[in-house]
């Protein structure tokens, strides 16, 4: 009769235990601004290391002194800075061509001038071109930033511009979601309101979804209200990031400026800053050094407190990398 075998306990190896998330900081999610390299709050600025910085005339000797005053902070922000063409050209001497040109040129023509300026603002180290303008004119304060007058004619522009920044090694972020075409104030300067039916609002918001398809990794939203969707700026409602989710996009939401006019009486910046990650936003973008601070504080106050979740602050802070 066979014995029974015996059964040998081996040992075994403990399961290794799954690495913690990484650390997220306040600033992460923040896109400031120095106001000059030098400026009396640069200095403060740098020490907060925010994720990313919003350039204005710091490339005017070529980028040199402000490639050095990272270095010096040991800091690496996403560089951003607007180069729309025409009026909006921080870099003035570089294109590309004013949008209304552009709309009556093939459409060639829009990708090969963004290639250009990819190329130029990628060798003065830029990682992201706030443009291009989505927005269809309607007539508004921002149509001459615009590629047409129709969903059709505008969107097949903003993705060439898409296309062609990428190609020339930066990334390229539509704007101004939900879309400002048709109203008379520019929200840097007062309250803007886009009174039309949900309607015809839905279907301007077709001019984003080329850039979409084209591949866009950033959008900024804008703080228009549209009563017909929100009572409340774009900004600040929930409802315009899942919007913008549910057309596909899955890049970084950036706000527009949080110091803009059309928001003072929704709170300082640092307040603003905390509503719109609440809202949706990955990251929140301000255009003064004291804002950056004020943000930094206030959102840094909300995740100790449990008003701003830790988990989804780290989503959008890696979104906001993956610009570079």
């Amino acid at each position: 009769m066979l014995s029974r075998p015996v059964l040998l306990a081996l040992p075994t190896t403990p399961a290794t235990p799954a690495p913690p998330p990484p650390a997220v900081r306040s600033a992460d999610v923040v896109i400031g601004a120095l106001g000059g390299v030098g400026s009396a709050g640069s200095r403060f600025v740098l020490q907060r290391r925010p994720g990313g910085l919003v350039l204005f005339g710091e490339l005017g000797d070529g980028g040199g002194a402000l490639r050095h005053a990272l270095r010096k902070a040991d800091a690496r922000p996403v560089l951003m800075i607007d180069q729309e063409g025409g009026a909006v050209r921080r870099v003035r001497t570089l294109g590309p061509s004013p949008a209304r040109m552009l709309r009556d040129r093939p459409v060639v023509a829009t990708r090969r001038e963004f290639r250009a300026v990819g190329k130029a603002l990628h060798r003065l180290g830029v990682d992201v071109d706030l443009a291009p303008v989505a927005d269809v004119d309607a007539g508004g304060a921002t149509g001459f930033r615009s590629f047409g007058s129709t969903p059709a004619s505008a969107g097949v522009r903003v993705a060439a511009a898409i296309r062609g920044l990428r190609a020339g090694g930066v990334a390229g972020c539509v704007k101004h979601f939900p879309g400002l075409g048709t109203v008379r104030t520019n929200t840097d300067f007062g309250v803007a309101v886009d009174r039309r039916s949900r309607a015809a609002v839905t279907r301007d918001l077709a001019a984003f979804r080329p850039g979409i398809v084209a591949g866009v990794r950033c959008v900024m939203v804008s703080s228009v209200v549209v009563p017909a969707l929100c009572d409340r700026p774009a900004v600040l409602c929930p409802d315009t990031y899942r919007r913008l989710r549910r057309m596909g996009f899955r890049g970084a939401i950036v706000t527009d400026s949080l110091d803009a006019d059309a928001l003072r009486r929704y709170g300082s910046p640092g307040t603003l800053a905390v509503r719109a990650l609440q809202a949706g936003a990955d990251s929140v973008l301000v255009t003064s050094p004291w804002s950056t601070l004020q943000a930094i504080d206030a959102i840094g106050r909300a995740t100790r407190t449990g008003r701003l979740d830790r988990a989804r602050l780290r989503a959008g802070a890696a979104r906001l990398r993956a610009l570079r």
